[in-house]
């Protein structure tokens, strides 16, 4: 099995032939060489699964680096699936619970839907290992690997502070989600420490055709009075402000400069390459392997 991985589907079909050819490349370049791959719907019981929020396989495959972290269960000979979450609370509860018929023997979580599944992920953390990436679940003690959000977005506003700006919006989505709401802590506490203006511009949390009325009211201030930098909360949402920006007669980096989060945008439309904080998606992967393979050998473990 040395070359041979699962992709798995648990019975809903959301990988075809194209997703698995795209996850097989990444495994591919992990074990620096071809890959064989197969699509199946049933696992033996007590294997390793993934669960992973599908963020558009073939478009956004570089958001999903963390799935090359998956070398140390190959060198321990542990068989590993890859699920696909596309539904939402709905999609992610039934995954859980497919792992707690299926005898999964533990889940790399990408928890999704924070509020609604919090009992089931509870029930399932109590029954089998279950280590969560990127984001914890509210109150609930698990095992997790993740970076620290409000000191790399601290860094990231001091940067542009050091660079002479007073004037630095963040640009973020209203959302209760932990590594949101670290990343905007991130950001006061450095203009706090700097002695420069506090502004934080909310944007919609769905449907981009929906107005910026925030963001465009403070952009279309005179020159003087406008930020001279704009700290987003994420690369995909800097793409969209760029655009933004451009459409009210402003040029990036000329007018303003611009930084995102998660360096999962080579450049950005106009040809600029985009200041970000990288995350470590291939560590985090490993690591979190490693933790739920540390924790179905050894669970009592502290």
């Amino acid at each position: 099995h040395d070359r041979h991985i699962a992709l798995f589907t648990g019975g809903h079909g959301l990988l075809g032939e194209a997703e698995a050819g795209d996850l097989a490349e990444i495994f591919a370049r992990l074990h620096r060489g071809d890959v064989e791959y197969r699509l199946t719907r049933d696992r033996p019981r007590g294997e390793v699964g993934g669960v992973i929020e599908d963020l558009g396989f073939r478009a956004r495959l570089d958001r999903h680096a963390l799935l090359l972290g998956l070398e140390a269960p190959r060198k321990l000979g542990v068989d590993i699936g890859v699920e696909a979450h596309v539904d939402g609370a709905a999609g992610e509860a039934t995954h859980l619970r497919y792992a707690l018929e299926r005898g999964f023997g533990g889940v790399v979580f990408y928890p999704y839907a924070y509020r609604s599944n919090r009992a089931l992920v509870e029930e399932v953390s109590r029954r089998i290992p279950l280590v969560t990436i990127d984001r914890r679940t509210a109150s609930l003690e698990t095992d997790f690997v993740g970076i620290d959000n409000r000191q790399a977005m601290f860094d990231m506003t001091m940067h542009l502070v050091a660079q002479g700006h007073r004037r630095i919006a963040y640009v973020t989505k209203c959302e209760q989600i932990r590594p949101v709401q670290d990343r905007v802590q991130g950001y006061v506490d450095a203009v706090r420490a700097a002695g420069v203006p506090e502004m934080v511009l909310t944007i919609p949390s769905q449907h981009r055709s929906n107005p910026w009325v925030v963001v465009d009211t403070i952009f279309r201030l005179p020159r003087a009075e406008r930020p001279t930098a704009a700290v987003v909360f994420n690369d995909y949402a800097a793409v969209s402000l760029l655009d933004r920006l451009q459409n009210l007669g402003l040029t990036v980096p000329g007018d303003v400069a611009l930084t995102g989060f998660d360096n999962i945008i080579p450049a950005l439309p106009n040809g600029i390459g985009l200041t970000t904080v990288a995350q470590p998606f291939e560590e985090i992967g490993r690591r979190a392997v490693e933790l739920l393979l540390r924790r179905m050998k050894e669970p009592t473990v502290p």
